[in-house]
């Protein structure tokens, strides 16, 4: 019979176990700097014991020499070595995030400030630089309000539109009508709301998360009309009153082309609304799109029985639509880009510095409350708190002065190797891996990773995310008949290549545009011998370019 019950046994296995401070290290190495910012705040609002020193100004706030610990001051020298002409960088040391950079900046030399507490219990604040407002209150001054802007920045796509829905009111004769077809206002109403839910951020019309469920997913028999009618199964025409009125009203929104089924009827939407709108050019969309789309200028003037040049004419009018009617209203978020190292240059020498906001130049700790510490009247408990939230502000501290210092140690890294990017420009960047550096600054490849991930440094040739530096490279056989120490395969950087095609493509004949082989004949000419189908790849996903039969110019 077989053993079912408990037993005890013994084993050997090896795991690392992440200690809070490496595991908070790592949270902040990965951060780009406006995520930063947003962790210092939150750090301000939950521990007492770290504040904003706001007793000099900004400018001022500057690391000082006597302000760094031992180990910051090896990272010092490590750096002044790497910028002497790039350094060997044999001299590294090695360590790990919880080890490398553990700054102090005189955390506890802080210097409290004097307190306004007039103003304090005024305004709620204690300082007379930046009292805060109210933006929601009104002007004290009557000749602000008349441009007083409305405040909608929080709102989604779908909300500015149920504002429009709001001032929306039919004529008698439309809600007579919708009433006759057993609709009410109330429910016509929904119906249009019913349709600004299914609005995507394009602006565009979709079917939702029950695109393959059975059509009745509402007790509205509309609703599941609406669901027909997005689905392609029902056409607009053949459509209830109520629902082809629905569809209208939203479709009359701003801005214009919001609600459209697809691209061509979100033009038409725009070109029926703008005044004077090309004849020719709404003509093309009604009956030729699917030509417009394949630049097939000639039939669509056959079809048309138009000339050539005045169909181009035509679709040139194209350039007033908007393809993207809902980014005008959406609230999707818009990434900015704020430079986290900087790349100097003296006497013919580079090197590379952090860039620290205002606010990271600015934190401390508070000394009120260390002041707990030293007393000796302070109860046990008090001691503790004071004590626990002391050391987790040292911890956060330390963790963004090793963002900061790994950061510039990878930075000297891509410096050292990528020499001739900084010094002649973008197209001479060498293939080079995250393991390369890796190597170079003797931590481990993922520590690389989260440095070079959504950070970015401003160079002499414009701000470049860290890891554009870190790109493939083509591999060139031999010359024949090519001296001995030829022999080895030549790695050519994919940046070059991309300058190269680029610069063709906008020097071609745009009557007669280069095909991927007539490229990559060109390339072969220059000395960088590139497959046919590696230029396609890269002229699609790198450049973002049309082939060359949709890059013709037809006249």
């Amino acid at each position: 019979m077989a053993d079912i019950g408990m037993n005890l046994g013994t084993s050997q296995r090896l795991e690392q176990t992440l200690s809070p401070q490496l595991l908070q290290s790592i949270n902040i190495l990965q951060k780009t700097s406006l995520e930063l910012e947003t962790a210092i705040k939150d750090e301000l609002e939950t521990n007492p014991l770290l504040e904003l020193d706001d007793s000099m100004p900004d400018e001022d706030r500057e690391v000082r020499e006597d302000e760094l610990s031992e180990s910051g001051a090896e990272r010092s020298g490590e750096m002044s070595s790497e910028n002497d002409a790039y350094g060997d960088g044999d001299d590294r040391e090695s360590g790990s995030l919880d080890d490398s950079a553990m700054i102090d900046r005189g955390l506890l030399d802080g210097v409290e400030g004097d307190v306004n507490y007039e103003q304090l219990f005024s305004d709620g604040t204690g300082s007379d630089d930046a009292p805060f407002k109210d933006l929601n209150a009104g002007s004290s001054d009557t000749d602000d309000e008349w441009d007083r802007p409305i405040k909608d920045n929080g709102k989604s796509l779908q909300e500015q539109l149920r504002d429009q829905l709001m001032l929306w009111s039919g004529n008698r004769d439309q809600l007579e009508e919708l009433q006759k077809s057993g609709c009410s206002e109330k429910r016509f109403r929904s119906l249009v709301e019913y349709l600004i839910d299914s609005v995507n951020e394009d602006g565009f019309l979709q079917v939702g998360e029950q695109e393959h469920a059975p059509i009745n997913i509402s007790s509205d028999e509309f609703v599941n009309e609406i669901e027909t009618m997005l689905r392609g199964e029902k056409p607009l025409e053949d459509c209830t009153l109520p629902v082809r009125e629905a569809l209208h009203v939203l479709q009359g929104f701003n801005p214009r082309g919001i609600g459209a089924r697809d691209q061509r009827e979100c033009f038409l939407i725009q070109a029926y609304s703008i005044p004077n709108f090309s004849p020719l050019a709404i003509r093309i969309l009604e009956t030729c799109y699917e030509d417009l789309l394949a630049l097939r200028y000639a039939k669509i003037a056959k079809s048309l029985k138009e000339s050539q040049e005045t169909v181009q004419k035509a679709v040139a009018s194209f350039a007033k639509l908007n393809p993207h009617p809902g980014f005008s209203l959406s609230n999707a978020r818009v990434q900015t880009i704020s430079a986290d190292l900087r790349i100097l240059e003296k006497r013919g020498k580079f090197s590379a510095e952090a860039v620290r906001s205002p606010m990271q130049k600015r934190l401390r700790i508070n000394q009120t409350y260390k002041a707990i510490m030293d007393d000796k009247n302070a109860s046990k408990s008090d001691r503790d708190y004071v004590k626990t939230h002391l050391n987790k502000a040292m911890e956060f501290m330390k963790a963004i002065d090793n963002r900061y210092s790994t950061m510039e140690l990878v930075m000297l890294a891509i410096l050292k190797r990528q020499k001739d990017f900084f010094a002649k420009g973008p197209a001479f960047l060498k293939p080079m891996v995250l393991q390369d550096i890796a190597d170079d600054v003797k931590r481990d490849v993922s520590t690389v990773n989260r440095v070079t991930n959504g950070k970015y440094v401003d160079t002499p040739y414009g701000v470049y995310e860290l890891k554009r530096f870190f790109t493939s490279g083509i591999r060139q056989k031999p010359a024949a008949g090519g001296s001995a120490d030829a022999g080895a395969e030549e790695v050519l950087g994919s940046a070059q290549v991309l300058d190269a095609m680029k610069k063709m493509i906008d020097e071609e004949n745009k009557k007669k545009p280069l095909s991927d082989q007539a490229i990559s004949d060109k390339l072969a000419e220059m000395g960088m011998k590139v497959a046919r189908r590696t230029v396609a790849k890269y002229r699609e996903n790198s450049l973002k370019i049309l082939p060359a039969s949709q890059r013709k110019l037809v006249k």
